[in-house]
């Protein structure tokens, strides 16, 4: 609100100025800018201040550049520290192919024809009488 009341007189002083050719000055608080810069320069703290070689100096200084690799160098030491059992344990997939028929049990397989012949032996008695043709099946659809 007090924004509002000091941006209301700068318009009527700025108005009387225009009209009646007279400057008055209010002074309540109003600060140029200049001034205001002089004052903040004055006020800020100087004795740290660096130029930018002298950071990009201090910064180089401060770097710790002795354990720097490589992209290679952290390939090797990377290799190095891998877990010796998931190298030994692994195979590529023609050796996992023949590991997997080495497992397989190969006693139990049968054709096609053997399997559906040990199929219908298996089958319930009554699936097989009651079991009709589409024709007898429309036929008793029908009725």
């Amino acid at each position: 609100m007090a924004d509002a009341g000091l941006h209301t007189l700068d318009v009527l002083i700025n108005h009387d100025e225009v009209l009646f050719g007279n400057i008055r000055y209010n002074s309540i608080g109003l600060v140029e800018q200049t001034e205001t810069d002089t004052l903040l320069d004055d006020k800020a703290d100087k004795t740290d201040t660096y130029t930018k070689t002298e950071t990009d100096t201090l910064l180089d200084n401060k770097a710790d550049k002795t354990d720097t690799y490589t992209k290679t160098e952290t390939d090797t030491l990377l290799d190095d520290k891998a877990d010796k059992t998931e190298l030994i344990d692994s195979y590529s997939k023609t050796e996992d192919d023949a590991l997997l028929l080495m497992k397989a049990d190969k006693s139990d397989t049968y054709t096609k024809t053997e399997t559906d012949t040990l199929l219908d032996a298996k089958a319930n008695v009554v699936d097989i009488v009651d079991s009709y043709s589409k024709t007898e099946d429309d036929a008793l659809l029908l009725l």
